[in-house]
């Protein structure tokens, strides 16, 4: 190849790998509230001295949202320990792609643990216990955005942690404290939810890896609500891997004062979407797990932990247990997907037999799912499932065998059934003999 064309071909590379011209990244150097001098000149400065460079939380957003690359704010505030920004007012709503990642302090620390808690150590802390009440941490109006590492609380009143809305489709909110102190152990709530999503979709809030889980837990500290509050016409909306309710260790409570998760949407609004509620440890909270509530949306709630919170674990409407109906011609929140009944759970030698039916819509596959309790109807830890399908007249039989370890007797174990529309709410408990 000649040595010209050799030459053109890397400079064509080098032009399609490179960021785009105009996407920067913000090293937040203050905990100071100063905003940018100049927002729109790519440099993050708060200070009218000509000798010092100083860039705010504030003035980082100033910048990201005056540009329109996918920037991102990073932190090397020079002192040690837990950084705490305090807002005077409440900080810029963002509107362009971003990406806040408390985890570049020096210190910090992701999550390692596989499942269950975290041993996260996040060092940025931002704290609404200066600012007006109603003020909320972070609201996020910019696609593909991103926060990740930060402890938010103290946004009290009708304050919320971090607020996704109609323009952030497809943003992530991982790896965060919302509602506890930085050691993840006290209270420190957020007034209303945690996380709120509105009018919006395609976000994740958690993940399926150990750094993305989140601890969503004390808030709702002011006026009763949720860890999670998943609002109007969401679409494919995911809330995985997380603690809602509990201290970081994933067992003790710090719950939120309402329900752990709530999805609530109106037909009015909907766009037939989905949130899937999957892999998160849910307890302690004052109402339910999870509730569904208002549309005909199909969400599903798979392999949780639920467990120890004031109301069903899993609520189809705000009404408590929801009674089966033959062939499951209904309709609301989930379409009132019938659940499973359980008609035994026997053990014998090393193994423990689940027997049960399900009556729903005919000639339907549903993923049958089985946990085991040491109390209730509830789902604390997840055994098993199969895959069932019903007959003509909506019936189905199954049998199945705990895989690799026994209930012990004494125990209650539960089942939920998912199909196209939905999951179920947790089946009657059957006591293991």
């Amino acid at each position: 190849m000649p040595l010209t064309c050799l030459l053109a071909m890397l400079v064509v590379m080098s032009v399609l790998m490179a960021k785009p011209a105009d996407a920067k990244t913000f090293t937040v150097t203050s905990k100071f509230d100063s905003s940018d001098l100049v927002p729109g000149d790519g440099i993050c400065d708060v200070s009218p001295s000509q000798f010092v460079i100083l860039c705010t939380l504030r003035g980082a957003i100033q910048e990201a949202n005056a540009l329109s690359g996918a920037d991102a704010i990073h932190f090397a505030i020079p002192d040690s320990g837990v950084q705490t920004i305090e807002p005077n007012t409440e900080l810029p709503l963002i509107t362009r792609q971003v990406t806040i990642d408390g985890y570049t302090q020096p210190g910090a620390k992701q999550n390692t643990i596989e499942k269950g808690a975290t041993n996260a150590k996040p060092l940025i802390e931002l704290s609404g216990e200066n600012i007006a009440s109603g003020a909320s941490g972070l609201q996020i109006n910019g696609p593909n955005s991103v926060v990740r590492g930060l402890v938010v609380n103290r946004f009290d009143g009708a304050g919320l942690g971090i607020v996704l809305l109609a323009l952030a489709s497809g943003s992530r909110v991982e790896g965060n404290f919302i509602g506890t102190d930085p050691s993840g152990t006290l209270d420190r709530g957020n007034g209303l939810a945690g996380v709120s999503t509105v009018n919006s979709g395609l976000h994740t809030i958690g993940g399926t890896s150990p750094s993305a889980r989140n601890l969503i837990s004390g808030n709702g500290s002011d006026f009763p609500d949720c860890g999670v509050r998943v609002r109007f016409n969401e679409q494919n909306v995911k809330v995985a891997g997380n603690l809602i309710g509990t201290k970081k260790d994933g067992s003790s409570s710090l719950g939120n004062s309402e329900h752990g998760v709530c999805m609530e949407s109106d037909p009015i609004y909907l766009l037939n979407g989905s949130v899937d509620v999957t892999e998160n440890t849910i307890a302690f909270n004052g109402g339910e797990g999870v509730q569904v509530y208002g549309s005909d949306a199909s969400n599903y709630i798979l392999s949780n932990s639920i467990f120890s919170n004031g109301g069903p674990s899993i609520d189809l409407g705000p009404d408590g247990a929801t009674p089966n109906d033959p062939q499951d011609p209904d309709t609301g929140a989930n379409n009132l997907q019938n659940k499973p009944v359980l008609i035994s759970a026997t053990t014998s030698g090393a193994k423990t037999t689940i027997e049960g039916k399900l009556n729903s819509k005919p000639n339907r596959g549903f993923l049958v799912q089985f946990f085991s309790n040491p109390k209730g109807n509830e789902g604390k830890t997840f055994v098993g499932e199969t895959f069932v399908s019903t007959n003509a007249t909506g019936n189905v039989t199954f049998s199945f065998l705990v895989p690799k370890l026994t209930v012990p007797d004494g125990q209650k174990v539960t089942a939920t059934a998912t199909g196209r529309e939905g999951t179920s709410e947790f089946s009657a408990p059957r006591t293991v003999t």
